[in-house]
């Protein structure tokens, strides 16, 4: 019987930690043996919670980001020892070549984070924590992220109403076609600040920032919250103490037989999040035909 892993049951901050923890090792180190097990953990992930569809489109549309990063990096760069071939006498090498697919997938490995930040975060928990927290921050993006749909909507609306009164949008200058759309845009914007009073004036009639609410679904950091977050810590302590010693550092313009991808700085940040994979997957919760259970 094919199990799915839930991850949802996290506390909202637990994820949170370790999306920013990942962000920070991705932008701060070229090394392709820390990259690597990132993206194993992204990926792992992502397959035990069913998503594979997702997996698949995002790798998709990241092959011509791909393609365009690894011929943009040969063609501009001519650094290295090791020539693959010339072209209109400029050098294309193979250490260009290997940086190139180090940064690509460092790009891949940022679109599988956010999506662990999706599947591990649930919408609906994460605005009741946050509204108990930061509320005004909290009431503010939801009017932005209620608008903008309807915004779209809207302007899709005026638009066909403006042309069938015989505005014509399509002009061959664009202050033309700018000019055309300002009678839209005015209206649009005069809609916009009339949805967001009118979202705010429900919120406060129902007691939003008005008094302490109490919260339908209070979260608490649990033990499995706390041991993810303190190998979190200790992940990003050793990190950036390898980083500090030079132990993660990979320049891959140097002479390639010299580069040392394997060291003890290295073997414990791969060792700390094999650790954070291996809890995750312990803590979750397993569902069968969309029931969940401990």
């Amino acid at each position: 019987m094919n199990t799915k892993r839930d991850f949802t049951s996290f506390h909202v901050l637990t994820p949170l930690i370790i999306f920013l923890i990942m962000i920070i090792i991705t932008f701060s180190t070229d090394n392709p043996v820390i990259i690597g097990t990132e993206i194993i953990i992204a990926v792992v992930l992502l397959l035990t919670s069913g998503n594979i569809r997702k997996l698949k489109n995002v790798f998709l549309y990241f092959i011509p980001f791909a393609l365009f990063i690894i011929i943009f990096n040969m063609a501009y760069v001519s650094k290295g020892s090791i020539v693959l071939f010339s072209l209109l006498n400029k050098r294309f090498t193979l250490e260009s070549m290997i940086y190139a697919v180090i940064l690509a997938f460092k790009l891949l490995l940022v679109f599988y984070l956010f999506l662990i930040v999706d599947i591990m975060i649930d919408s609906d928990r994460a605005v009741s924590y946050f509204s108990s927290k930061m509320p005004k921050s909290t009431l503010t993006l939801m009017i932005g992220l209620k608008l903008i749909p309807e915004m779209k909507e809207r302007f899709k609306n005026l638009m066909d109403i403006y042309s069938i009164r015989g505005m014509v949008f399509n002009k061959k200058t664009a202050k033309e076609r700018t000019k055309s759309y300002i009678p839209i845009l005015s209206i649009l914007l005069e809609d916009s600040l009339e949805s967001s009073f009118d979202i705010g004036e429900a919120a406060f009639t129902r007691g939003f920032l008005s008094t302490k609410r109490s919260v339908y679904d209070r979260q608490i950091l649990k033990v499995k919250d706390y041991i993810i977050i303190f190998i979190g810590i200790i992940l990003i302590i050793v990190f950036l103490t390898a980083q500090y010693k030079g132990y993660t550092e990979f320049n891959i313009y140097q002479d390639i037989g010299s580069l040392h991808l394997i060291n003890y700085g290295v073997s414990l940040v791969f060792i700390f999040m094999i650790l954070i994979l291996t809890f995750i997957l312990i803590f979750s919760e397993e569902k069968k035909h969309g029931l969940y259970r401990n």
